[in-house]
C-alpha cells in the first residue's frame, strides 16, 4: 500500500525546495516511478540505507525471547531508556508506543 501511495502521490503533489542543494536538484525537477531512482545522489541514497539499518538494528528490535510484535529498543540513549533513577527499561507496545499495555483477546479477557 506504501508503494502504491508512494507512486501516485508525486503525482499531484511535491515538496518545495530543493532534494540536492549541492547538485541544484529540486523537487518538482524528479521524475516519478523508477526513473527517481537514477537522479538521487549517491549520497542520498546512502543515507537512507544508514537510516533504516539503524531503525532495524537498534531503535526497534524484535528479541527473540519474546512474541512478535513486542519490540525493544538497544538503544542506552534516548527517551525511551533515560529516566531519572537511570535505564527505565521501557519496551514498545501495541503501535510502537512506548510501555502501552498489549492487545490481548476478548475472549481470555472474559
Amino acid at each position: 500500500m506504501l508503494a502504491c501511495l508512494g507512486y501516485i502521490v508525486p503525482e499531484y503533489f511535491r515538496f518545495p525546495g530543493f532534494l540536492s542543494p549541492s547538485s541544484a536538484i529540486k523537487f518538482s525537477e524528479l521524475p516519478t516511478g523508477l526513473a527517481a531512482i537514477t537522479k538521487v545522489p549517491a549520497l542520498g541514497w546512502f543515507q537512507t540505507v544508514i537510516f533504516i539499518g539503524n531503525m532495524e538494528l537498534f531503535a526497534c528490535y524484535q528479541d527473540p525471547k519474546k512474541e512478535p510484535g513486542q519490540n525493544s529498543t538497544r538503544l542506552v540513549i534516548g527517551y525511551t531508556q533515560v529516566k531519572i533513577g537511570g535505564i527505565s527499561g521501557w519496551e514498545y507496545g501495541p503501535f510502537g508506543v512506548p510501555n502501552a499495555p498489549s492487545i490481548e483477546d476478548p475472549e481470555l479477557r472474559k
